[in-house]
């Protein structure tokens, strides 16, 4: 079977298979009905530099609440296009963009002078997950929305996915592996009780979970963008990347 046929059959079975695999029961949806969806990886370029964000965020519509018409709760309704892709859309009062997409350019792609096209970038988990304040904005809009926090169950979520992962490891063969974030590095790298500290940009680390691949844990985008600490720690992790990327 050629590559591209083997991505493609991953990508189809992902979209089928993947919520049962980790136990979310369907129907799963947004506020108004709309299926919540695995995404699986849309930019897929082997042999180079695979990416692994935690889980996918959602389109947002910022709506007045039944019970105070001048209060305006964000609630998300929609599913984003691709992991990390560039999005730009109204959300009902204003232009928004999916920031963690800027952030990954501006913060890793750029310095290391490569594209998205020339990546495998993809969620650890593959599907939007709910907190608790998405909870209560959405049963605000609609008291019948009873569906009940679930970003709690990361860690659950996440090993269960590694299965996954380990197939795309295996389609990509890449050069490095960036993870993005605490969460991702502990699953990972089975160190679920090791602080941000101890764990982001340390060194480079082959997990048996990853089949060994050389993998290097980095911050999340979105803790870049709000604190220099982890701009600079972001930065270190580009200088040793470039050194195994060539």
């Amino acid at each position: 079977m050629a590559e591209n046929d083997k991505i493609l059959k991953y990508q189809q079975e992902c979209y089928a298979n993947y919520l049962q695999s980790i136990g979310i029961q369907e129907p799963y949806t947004f506020l108004d009905g709309n299926p919540i969806r695995p995404l699986p990886p849309i930019q897929t370029s082997t042999q180079s530099l695979m990416i692994v964000g935690a889980y996918p965020s959602a389109r947002f519509e910022c709506r007045p609440s039944p019970r105070d018409p001048k209060k305006y709760r964000l609630v998300p309704v929609a599913n984003n296009l691709q992991p990390f892709g560039p999005e730009r859309y109204f959300d009902g009062l204003k232009v928004r963009n999916l920031e963690s997409a800027e952030g990954l350019n501006n913060f890793l792609l750029k310095p290391l002078h490569i594209s998205v096209e020339q990546c495998w970038i993809t969620d650890l988990v593959k599907v939007f997950l709910f907190k608790s304040e998405h909870i209560d904005s959405c049963s605000d809009i609609l008291p019948s929305f009873d569906r009940e926090a679930n970003r709690a169950n990361f860690p659950r979520y996440a090993e269960k996915s590694l299965l996954w992962l380990e197939r795309e490891v295996r389609l990509c063969e890449p050069k490095l592996i960036i993870t993005l974030g605490l969460e991702v590095a502990q699953v990972v790298c089975r160190r679920g009780f090791s602080s941000a500290d101890e764990l982001l940009c340390r060194s480079i680390g082959h997990p048996d979970a990853l089949n060994g691949a050389p993998t290097l844990y980095l911050p999340h985008p979105d803790a870049c963008r709000r604190f220099r600490k982890w701009q600079e720690i972001m930065g270190h992790g580009v200088h040793i990347a470039k050194s195994w990327l060539g």
